[in-house]
């Protein structure tokens, strides 16, 4: 695959990050490729998907891309990576790790920067940019089956967030982590990874993404919208999305996801790095 790069030279870079959404994107059209090559159907999420349908590309303040693939897709993606990815440039930073110990999957770019707050001090940990590679897991039938996944992901999360050095002066959030930490370990973290991921050799009519930030409500999905996936322009190349992507978008933003947001909003979802750098790799920074 041709090494693919992409500066948007004529846009007034009005939130700092054309340069950094560039680089995300070199990354993707890479994984695009690698997913044709593979046979391994995925297609924009969450944001991105948003970005694909209202902006044509990213959503000008992002500053990540996500991408969701189906339990099956997912598990080849990971071990093709291991034996065809283009190592010189890419690095591999798969789920439940000492690297990703979040239940998704990164592709990092060599040779660049982003780093977070919550991950600035992390010596050990390969911090260039990246994009995102989640997993949609089966959805059990039941609302109380639904709650049991959704929960069980909550304690996984909290048990990997609370290894980290995110800071909160929520003294309930201090608690569920204090709590997550004691007990989410060996068998019973097994236990709820099963709880999680025990209907993926069925068919069901929904799943869900449930190691995101949505609520409840808003982390399950009919299967059928993404039983197909489609192309469609994002920025000067095209990428997949679901087939369903409008019947997506309004489960997981409302039925009004193509109104702009409040600037309150915005500011929100404006940045995850805190140091990002497109040239240069990520140990020039740590400790610093």
């Amino acid at each position: 695959m041709n090494e693919f790069k992409y500066v948007r030279n004529n846009l007034k870079d009005e939130y700092g990050i054309l340069k950094l959404q560039d680089k995300i994107l070199e990354i993707m059209v890479y994984i695009d490729g690698f997913c044709e090559k593979h046979n391994i159907k995925y297609c924009l999420m969450g944001g991105s998907a948003l970005g694909a349908a209202r902006h044509g590309g990213f959503i000008p303040w992002d500053d990540d891309l996500d991408i969701f693939m189906d339990r099956k897709n997912y598990l080849r993606f990971i071990e093709c990576c291991k034996t065809d990815l283009d190592t010189d440039r890419f690095f591999l930073q798969e789920e439940n790790t000492s690297q990703q110990p979040h239940f998704f999957t990164k592709i990092r770019m060599n040779g660049t920067t982003c780093i977070d707050e919550v991950q600035r001090n992390n010596t050990k940990m390969h911090q260039g940019i990246f994009v995102d590679i989640m997993c949609l897991n089966n959805s059990a039938k039941t609302k109380l089956g639904k709650k049991i996944q959704y929960y069980s992901a909550g304690l996984l999360k909290a048990k990997t967030i609370s290894q980290t050095n995110y800071q909160t002066k929520s003294k309930k959030k201090k608690l569920q982590l204090f709590i997550a930490k004691c007990i989410v370990w060996g068998p019973f973290k097994q236990f709820l990874l099963h709880l999680v991921r025990r209907y993926n050799k069925k068919e069901t009519n929904e799943v869900a993404h449930l190691f995101g930030r949505a609520k409840f409500k808003n982390s399950f999905y009919k299967s059928e919208w993404f039983a197909e996936v489609k192309k469609i322009p994002f920025e000067n190349v095209e990428l997949y999305v679901p087939k369903g992507i409008d019947n997506y978008l309004s489960a997981r933003y409302g039925e009004q996801y193509m109104e702009m947001p409040s600037e309150e909003t915005k500011a929100i979802y404006q940045s995850h790095a805190v140091i990002w750098d497109t040239e240069n790799d990520f140990s020039i920074y740590l400790n610093k």
